[in-house]
């Protein structure tokens, strides 16, 4: 019984050890990035938002709610955006494989065939996300490096999951040209 119990414990061991190798690395953030994360706290902290822009920087699903506390593990909103990241991790996953499984076209086309899973027990779970949204932040500042200066900086208060869609789809692109009706709204390809 011993050196069963003892098995199980090294196999749940290793397992963990596994999993924790298996964390993609933080995205390494351009200075154009990390010039505009530091823009968009400061307007962010601004005095002079309106009414509508603090009601949004309340929402997970905001890009405000996520350049503010992507970064502050003790704040509860972190634990809040986590929990918001991981579920749009595991919906999209599950949701671009069982369309190829079912030989649906996807929206977005995983290089191999499969988005592969992550485990909820490696150190940061919600970091492919979170690279996907880096990336689509990238990929917008090259293509349209005005978007959050016009129209007031309206950007800084788009959707999160609007640029996930976005990343996604320039990541894993299905076409080599995305067709016009498969482009989403408002992001340049």
């Amino acid at each position: 019984m011993k050196a069963l119990t003892l098995l199980l414990l090294s196999v749940v061991f290793s397992t963990s050890l596994w999993a924790a190798d298996m964390t993609p690395p933080p995205w390494n953030k351009s200075p154009e990035l990390e010039s505009l994360v530091v823009q968009l706290k400061n307007k962010y902290n601004s005095d002079e938002l309106f009414t509508v822009e603090k009601r949004k920087m309340t929402q997970v699903d905001n890009l405000s709610y996520f350049i503010r506390f992507y970064d502050k593990p003790n704040a509860p909103e972190y634990k809040l955006l986590k929990a918001y990241l991981w579920g749009m991790q595991l919906a999209h996953s599950q949701s671009v494989n069982q369309q190829i499984q079912t030989n649906i076209t996807p929206w977005f086309c995983p290089t191999g065939g499969k988005l592969g899973g992550v485990s909820p027990n490696i150190k940061n779970p919600t970091q492919f996300i979170e690279n996907i949204i880096w990336e689509a932040l990238e990929q917008d500042l090259r293509l349209k490096p005005a978007r959050f200066k016009n129209y007031n900086g309206a950007a800084a208060f788009m959707s999160t999951s609007s640029l996930i869609q976005y990343g996604l789809q320039t990541k894993f692109p299905c076409y080599n040209t995305t067709p016009e009706s498969h482009r989403l709204v408002g992001f340049n390809y």
